[in-house]
């Protein structure tokens, strides 16, 4: 099972997850106001405007945002080794070897099937995406940032929601649907927050939920980390990088941006379809063989 070696005291898990939470919003936030002199804003656009967001360029926008989960990931390692007593490589695979090519393996899968549709769309149909307004001169400084701390943002996600919370759910659950269930509601409600989800905020959920579930299902099964950290950062980078979507949490810097809001329908739709193959090609590699 993907959980500790032995059961931990419940008020551990509880303890953790509140200096955890703690950790992200207040020193991820205060992070934040740190780097926010280096992040190119307009300061006084920044405290008096209505939409203080719009003070920053694009890579100042990221850089501000993405620090704030530095925290996350260092609190989610120190809870972990100093609150439950656990080596934080058990964090990252329980019981099984944690391989590097795994992580690539689940971002070429999640590239090659959920990324797929878009990828054809831009093929078949270059019209519903706008690449006349991509500016190289704003795009390389936006890039440098993505490349260096979106895969530190996802894995973060990933180390709390898949690996924290599921590692203390299982300590009295181990049903796969319970815990990939559990997991995709609880990752999407954060995610509410972010600017696409306004106005449709129970499609919004699903559509979440269900990434949630895919990347907590490949976690269960193989007691590891791996696809799910290797999928997250895939995902992102490849909406910042190459398809992104205007209105939405990243800035829309990609050299190809979608037009008009995001349609959750056909969006949930193709995850409802495409999740079970993501979860069926990403299980190369599954080790069943526990090691010591």
């Amino acid at each position: 099972r993907y959980t500790t070696p032995t059961k931990r005291p419940r008020w551990r898990w509880w303890v953790g997850t509140v200096i955890i939470l703690a950790l992200w919003v207040i020193g991820g936030t205060a992070l934040s106001l740190v780097v926010l002199p280096w992040t190119g804003v307009d300061l006084e656009g920044f405290f008096v405007e209505a939409d203080m967001f719009t003070s920053f360029p694009s890579w100042g926008f990221l850089l501000f945002a993405l620090v704030s989960f530095i925290p996350l990931f260092i609190g989610v390692l120190l809870a972990y080794r100093l609150i439950l007593g656990v080596r934080i490589r058990r964090l990252f695979a329980a019981g099984v070897p944690f391989r590097t090519w795994r992580v690539g393996w689940g971002a070429l899968v999640w590239i090659a099937v959920m990324a797929g549709p878009a990828i054809i769309a831009v093929i078949a149909d270059p019209s519903q995406f706008d690449s006349s307004s991509f500016r190289l001169e704003a795009f390389l400084p936006y890039a440098i940032v993505a490349i260096l701390l979106l895969p530190i943002q996802t894995t973060a996600e990933e180390l709390f929601f898949r690996g924290w919370l599921i590692q203390g759910l299982s300590q009295r659950y181990s049903n796969i649907w319970l815990l990939s269930i559990a997991s995709g509601v609880i990752f999407a409600l954060p995610h509410l927050a972010n600017p696409e989800a306004a106005g449709a905020l129970l499609p919004a959920m699903f559509g979440y939920a269900t990434v949630g579930f895919a990347l907590a299902w490949v976690t269960v099964r193989d007691r590891s980390l791996e696809i799910a950290i290797g999928a997250h950062a895939a995902n992102n980078l490849f909406a910042a990088l190459v398809v992104g979507y205007e209105g939405g949490a990243l800035p829309a810097e990609a050299p190809l941006v979608s037009s008009g809001p995001v349609d959750w329908g056909v969006e949930n739709l193709l995850s409802i379809i495409l999740i079970p193959l993501f979860i069926v090609l990403s299980r190369l590699g599954h080790t069943k063989r526990p090691v010591s």
